[in-house]
């Protein structure tokens, strides 16, 4: 499936063309981030002769686009498993081990319409594993991303990283976090707003007048 012909090739209907697009962005993301030991595999199930739609590392299996469907994810088909499958060891046939892992796409009808699979190589090699890990030597940035476990949290810890940064007085340090909290979306978050003020210990309105100004900053910025 790349474009609106092989949707008609697979003869999907446009809802479940769209949902088994929506996957492909998976595929590269999961290679990426296994490195070359991991193949992704994207199948669509209107044909089976040929249901690989999208794939990476193929190298793995020895398989590109146009692969057809496997024996044994037809039996999983066939049978009554759910739409995740747990993590499961596969061979080639070469003899190569492999752990695997595969999800069935089903439509809003709950027919199966395609399938996600991951599949690691267990004969790649801890050198290979751990260059995947490791940032690279020229690497400039390496993003601190925030993981946080509530709302509350998130502002939270933009409000340290902003504490963190700079030594701002209280106006300019009020107005940098609204500006990255306005920059992150966390503004399209229900009630965050009256959140953030709460935690600046300031009002809702002048939460509010700095998004306005971040927001013309914005428009009249060149691009």
């Amino acid at each position: 499936m790349g474009d609106s012909s092989s949707c008609d090739e697979f003869l999907l209907d446009e809802e479940s063309c769209h949902l088994i697009a929506s996957f492909k962005p998976a595929v590269e993301a999961l290679s990426a981030l296994f490195g070359p030991g991991c193949e992704v595999v994207l199948h669509a199930f209107d044909n089976l002769h040929a249901s690989v739609v999208k794939i990476a590392n193929g190298h793995v299996t020895g398989r590109q686009e146009g692969a057809p469907v496997t024996d044994f994810a037809l039996t999983k088909l066939q049978s009554t498993a759910g739409s995740q499958w747990s993590s499961y060891f596969t061979r080639t046939k070469e003899g190569k081990v492999m752990k695997s892992s595969s999800i069935t796409i089903k439509n809003r009808h709950g027919k199966p319409v395609g399938m996600l699979c991951v599949n690691f190589s267990l004969e790649t090699s801890l050198t290979n594993l751990l260059e995947t890990f490791s940032p690279p030597a020229t690497a400039i940035h390496v993003n601190n991303e925030t993981f946080a476990s509530s709302v509350d949290d998130l502002v939270s810890q933009v409000i340290e990283k902003v504490d963190q940064d700079s030594s701002l007085g209280s106006s300019v340090r009020n107005k940098e976090i609204v500006n990255r909290l306005y920059d992150m979306g966390i503004f399209d978050i229900k009630d965050t707003p009256q959140l953030v003020a709460r935690m600046l210990g300031v009002s809702r309105h002048t939460v509010y007048l700095h998004i306005r100004n971040h927001k013309s900053s914005l428009v009249s910025s060149p691009a």
